[in-house]
């Protein structure tokens, strides 16, 4: 068993928070998420991992990334066996901001046949935090690129090579990414790229399995998390003014629908 936790973040854009291998896993319920990326991958053993309604398995070397404040619970699928993991938790103004790179998923699952070449990252982070003195910068670069290789592994699932994906999604997403905080419509998406709603809402679920609608939405929770947790001050009215929608009750709402707790219970358990 080898871990180390709460390291300090040296104000680096990205590194690690905790991190271990071969831990024997006990049963972790988390009505809130956590606060940051997790990464958690089976070593020995299988998991069964539950975000929402939705089951993983996890038999050796499969895993899972799990975004900030995204409620899930996991434990081994044997009570007479071990589960022993990796686990990794970024932090970093860079990790807060990866949601991009996730298309605002809520997760990303990574299969054992492409798992391990994320135990081999694993372990060269944690050779390199064993080493005396440990070279910090060296960690951050290591962190960087293993949170990146395993954001990418969400482009498995939507082909960004296909040319509708090219022409009209990826221009959509960017554009809601860079609008969501003003009144914005599917409608003036479309229009900003010259098609009507209706086709853009064709091709954005044939390519993303979500409409364009529920993508924004998923944007401006995103968002309002974070404004949750990093500006205390905020009232809710102001993250809900901040994240694009109408009003705070209409927030509060949708909010609570989205994450299972009201916006000022999530700030008050994330903190």
């Amino acid at each position: 068993m080898r871990a180390y936790f709460n390291l300090d973040a040296n104000d680096f854009p990205v590194t690690v928070e905790h991190i271990g291998a071969e831990w024997p896993q006990d049963q972790i319920i988390r009505y809130q998420g956590f606060p940051h990326f997790h990464w958690l991958q089976t070593e020995k053993g299988v998991g069964d991992f539950w975000i929402g309604d939705t089951h993983l398995v996890l038999p050796e070397k499969a895993g899972v990334l799990v975004s900030p404040g995204v409620a899930h619970r996991y434990e081994s699928a044997n009570i007479n066996e071990p589960w022993e993991v990796i686990f990794v938790t970024f932090q970093g103004k860079f990790a807060d901001d990866f949601n991009q790179q996730m298309m605002n998923h809520d997760y990303v699952y990574i299969p054992p046949e492409r798992g391990i070449e994320f135990v081999q990252q694993v372990e060269k982070i944690i050779a390199t935090l064993d080493s005396n003195p440990v070279d910090n910068e060296w960690v951050s670069a290591l962190s960087y690129y293993l949170l990146l290789s395993l954001g990418r592994e969400e482009s498995y699932h939507v082909n960004v090579n296909h040319p509708d994906f090219i022409r009209y999604v990826k221009p959509a997403m960017t554009y809601m990414s860079e609008n969501f905080a003003t009144q914005l419509t599917i409608t003036s998406v479309a229009k900003h790229l010259n098609v009507t709603p209706q086709y853009l809402d064709r091709v954005f679920q044939k390519i993303m399995h979500l409409s364009p609608q529920e993508y924004l939405l998923q944007i401006r929770i995103s968002h309002a998390k974070k404004l949750l947790v990093s500006q205390k001050h905020l009232r809710v009215v102001a993250v809900a003014n901040e994240s694009g929608f109408r009003d705070a009750a209409y927030f509060s709402r949708i909010f609570k629908r989205e994450t299972g707790v009201t916006p000022l219970n999530f700030r008050k358990w994330q903190t």
